[in-house]
């Protein structure tokens, strides 16, 4: 009867709201699209220009040229130096970003509302000017380079999508990646590079939105000034190919080097995001695979355990789209059995009608997702910029809902049927290659992939591209600033509020109160972490655990009725403390409460249920043992914290997974009152949590008192040393360098907070600029202080291709040493302040960030005031505390040097730098 009356009521309170995005939009006289979004809720602008053009525009032997005007649009004008883009947008206060998809390339920036005439300036200035040149080609060319081995070339599996993508599609440009291939970059002439951004980075091909504090009046008067003056330039042109419809099914056989599981999948063509028949298709791949109560999940993991993880994803673009639906096995798995699986899933799906309940079950869900978009300005002013530009429609936001709403049952077996037909099917198998791991061992290249010619060496003069074509004749109005209109930095001092009250038991109850969005969380936390534990990994199983049965309910009851209501629910471990946290529409908090308190209290950790969370976790534990970067962290912690807690891993390692018993995770779950914070954020009031707290946990009681827990103390730092984890076939070195440092609690924390922004807090940051900008032998660098509730560490990190570990480690090393040599200047003393100071509001822009702000203060102590004296010690904090600070905390000759790679090609090289221990990466 209950579900009923859900099934009634949840459209009624969900359609309440009219026109969800207010907002307005105008075309410019040269096709400029504006659209504009009052939100007057934090002092912030987001403003973002997306380009209509991506991966799909490229040449096929030019793969990577959206991708890489991605950095190159960071590179300046005649007005603008190299690095003065992020100069600017960080002395304001702000903060910029950019993303390149198959069809889109999007520039992000959000900063304080009175710097709305700085960002449109340099966007314009950017779209009109850029210096394409061949410095600036050469530098970003090897970031990219780096940033290809980092993501794709160095982790398991990471070139399974590009293989796939090959062979699924065969013409259309979606059979690429927007990374780009090395070899095309390499080929490529800066003539060129400048020829695709005229064509393509025009007005008539973009869309501006601006969203955030400030009236539309206001936001459309400063595009028209801004980008009004610029004249149409010719339309682009169009990918008017599309790919042939499939007319018979596939198979595709990937061997992965580095994976050490198989997976199976099915890959369906379905439809572009804007065909009508969208919505059903994401709806219908959500019961497929979409939550743990989806029908693979449990079927695949939990009833037939054929899979360790079973899953499935829709993925549209703006011409064509993928279902895909995986598995992924365990090492001895059985293939034929889990494609199979998948196979009778997709007959069953087509043959008979979904349920009606399991319908509005990802209906719910559906919408939870569209309405929790909202949280921030920049998802606002993403929704908007996508539905403009991708969609064509940008009201799309404010029929969303309606859509979901729709679809019926008919049209979930229409699709089904329509879509995920035979003739559109492709199988994939991704095996594990022995052949590929044992070159690694032997000494080979492994992840190594043909890069083609030879890197490109620097250039002995700087020569930059002419501007072309229509562009090329275009020039700034009289009058038009030769200099960015900065405005003064506009402090937001800490100031987000919130009540507290204390239950008779201990309890403690936070809300921090905001209406803006009808969505709450509520987190809580435990002052009891994996510090805690008896066994490594117990903590973590423990808490996973919680949601997998109860008295009241099995582990697939409990998902179904979590996923039919659209609440989130769930537990996590971290080293300092515990959290099970909840999150749902306002109107079913009450219902949320109810299940949160049935799972911390009534968890029967069922044996089952703990075998199959044990094996999935030794499965990405046997993933993470391939991945270069998961390695030099783990023997980075082993190294810094010896016997203490801190050195393990959250999860345990495989041999520690596998010894954990039902007994052992049952003996970590002793929560108790007095140790525990109910933090509410969103939309609630005081008196609605306190109401649902004392019903729900004011009965808690735990006799005795809490055991004190005796923790091995950290050793003492030692001299410099170089580790290197041995990583076979690793196309590219991770890097971690650093000592045990100072607290939260230090009196030198929020000066060393400064000097951390001026180490490695940004991308103008002493860290990034040397690896990165000046040297191209990172996709990025960074550093500065850290802490945990019982000590803190000062750390340096980055990547980069085998051949030039030995130069990273020096450079880290040398940078380190210039913070003692010393003040910093003034110019990175104001950047550093600024960047504090005026991205404050943004940082805690969401209730949630709010609550976990306050939640820091609890789990480590610290003073109500701490979040006042941080922003104080950020404004007043000299060049002079800077120094002293690393003089006193920074001590380059203690640091340990871990190295995760190949150590067959680069211990010769580091052993120049300092003794060199080789330990294995398994």
């Amino acid at each position: 009867m209950r579900r009923l009356l859900c099934l009634l009521l949840l459209p009624v309170a969900l359609l309440a709201d009219e026109r969800r995005y207010d907002f307005r939009e105008k075309v410019l006289p040269n096709g400029l699209r504006v659209v504009t979004l009052e939100d007057f809720s934090s002092p912030i602008v987001a403003v973002q220009v997306w380009y209509h053009v991506g991966s799909k525009n490229e040449r096929a032997d030019r793969q990577g040229f959206a991708h890489m005007f991605e950095h190159m649009m960071f590179r300046g004008t005649e007005r603008v130096g190299p690095k003065d883009f992020d100069r600017l947008t960080t002395r304001a206060g702000g903060t910029n970003n950019a993303f390149t998809s198959f069809d889109n390339t999007t520039y992000v920036n959000e900063l304080p509302s009175n710097q709305l005439d700085l960002i449109l300036w340099l966007e314009v200035e950017r779209m009109l000017f850029l210096k394409v040149d061949a410095l600036g080609f050469f530098t970003e060319r090897k970031v990219v380079e780096e940033e290809r081995r980092e993501n794709y070339l160095n982790p398991p599996y990471g070139l399974a999508p590009e293989q796939a993508l090959g062979k699924i599609f065969l013409k259309h440009p979606y059979r690429w990646m927007p990374i780009g291939k090395i070899p095309d970059l390499r080929a490529a002439t800066i003539e060129e590079l400048e020829a695709f951004w005229s064509t393509f980075y025009v007005p008539n091909n973009a869309v501006l939105v601006i969203a955030g504090a400030v009236k539309h009046e206001e936001a459309q008067r400063a595009a028209e000034r801004w980008f009004g003056w610029v004249p149409k330039c010719p339309d682009p042109p169009r990918v008017a190919e599309l790919e042939p419809p499939q007319t018979a099914p596939r198979e595709i056989t990937i061997q992965e080097k580095k994976g050490p599981v198989p997976v199976v999948a099915l890959a369906f063509r379905t439809v572009p995001v804007a065909h009508p028949d969208a919505p059903a298709l994401d709806l219908l791949i959500a019961i497929l695979g979409d939550g743990e109560s989806s029908r693979l999940n449990q079927d695949l993991v939990k009833e037939r355990q054929v899979a360790q993880t079973a899953m499935a994803s829709h993925f549209t673009l703006e011409q064509d789209g993928l279902a895909v639906l995986g598995a992924v096995l365990g090492p001895l798995g059985d293939k034929k059995k889990a494609m199979d699986a998948l196979l009778e899933h997709v007959k069953r799906v087509r043959e008979a009608p979904v349920g009606q309940e399991e319908l509005e079950k990802v209906k719910n869900n559906a919408l939870v997702g569209v309405v929790t978009e909202t949280l921030t300005v920049e998802g606002k002013a993403s929704a908007l910029g996508e539905a403009a530009l991708i969609r064509g429609d940008a009201d799309y936001v404010n029929v969303a809902l309606e859509r979901i709403r729709a679809v019926t049952v008919e049209d979930i077996q229409r699709v089904a049927n329509t879509y995920l037909a035979d003739e559109r099917k492709t199988s994939v198998t991704i095996e594990p290659s022995i052949g590929g791991f044992l070159k690694g061992m032997l000494g080979g290249s492994g992840g190594d992939e043909n890069e083609g010619a030879p890197p490109v060496e620097e250039p002995k003069e700087n020569r930059v591209a002419a501007r072309s074509g229509f562009k090329g004749k275009i020039e700034r109005p009289e009058g038009f600033p030769a200099t960015a209109p900065l405005a003064p930095l506009l402090e937001t001092p800490p100031g987000f509020s919130h009540e507290a009250a204390t239950l008779e038991n201990g309890v403690k109850v936070v809300v921090i109160e905001d209406h803006e969005v009808p969505y709450v969380s509520v987190s809580l936390r435990l002052d009891k972490g994996q510090w805690a534990e008896q066994k490594p990994g117990a903590a973590n199983l423990s808490l996973g655990m919680l949601t997998k049965g109860t008295k009241a309910h099995d582990a697939a009851s409990l998902a179904r009725e979590l996923d039919f209501h659209a609440i989130s629910l769930g537990g996590g471990v971290g080293a300092d403390s515990a959290t099970v946290g909840t999150s749902c529409l306002a109107e079913k908090l009450p219902l949320a409460m109810g299940y949160l308190a049935e799972v911390v209290f009534t968890p029967t950790f069922p044996e089952s249920e703990l075998a199959i969370l044990k094996q999935q976790t030794v499965t990405d534990l046997m993933v993470d043992e391939n991945d270069p970067s998961t390695l030099a962290g783990r023997e980075f912690s082993r190294q810094l914290y010896g016997a203490h807690p801190y050195a393990r891993r959250i999860t345990g390692e495989i041999a520690d997974v596998q010894a954990i018993t039902r007994a052992d995770v049952q003996a970590f779950w002793t929560p108790r009152p007095e140790s525990a914070t109910l933090i509410f954020a969103g939309d609630v009031t005081l008196e609605g949590a306190k109401a649902l707290a004392a019903k729900h946990f004011g009965g808690w009681k735990v006799e005795g008192k809490s055991a004190s827990e005796a923790l091995p103390p950290f050793p003492e730092p030692g001299k410099f040393k170089i580790v290197v984890v041995d990583a076979p076939g690793a196309a590219q070195s991770e890097i971690r360098v650093g000592h045990l440092a100072m607290g939260r609690g230090s009196a030198d924390w929020h000066k060393g907070t400064v000097l951390s922004q001026i180490l490695g807090g940004g991308f103008l940051s002493r860290l990034n600029d040397k690896l990165r900008v000046e040297l191209g032998l990172t996709y990025g660098a960074s550093g500065g202080f850290s802490a945990s509730r019982f000590g803190g560490i000062f750390r340096a990190s980055t990547s980069t291709k085998t051949e030039t570990t030995a130069e990273a480690v020096r450079a880290i090393l040398d940078v380190l040493e210039t913070l003692r040599a010393g003040p910093p200047t003034a110019d990175e003393m104001d950047l550093a302040r600024s960047d504090l100071v005026g991205s404050f509001a943004g940082r805690y822009e969401t209730p949630q960030s709010r609550a976990n702000a306050i939640w820091l203060l609890l789990e480590q102590g610290l003073p109500e005031d701490y979040y006042q004296k941080a922003y104080d010690g950020y404004r007043t904090a000299t060049a002079a505390d800077v120094l002293a600070v690393a003089k006193e905390h920074v001590h380059p000759d203690k640091v340990v040097v871990v190295v995760a790679g190949d150590a067959k090609r680069i211990k010769e090289s580091l052993e120049k730098i300092g003794p060199v221990e080789v330990v294995k990466g398994k």
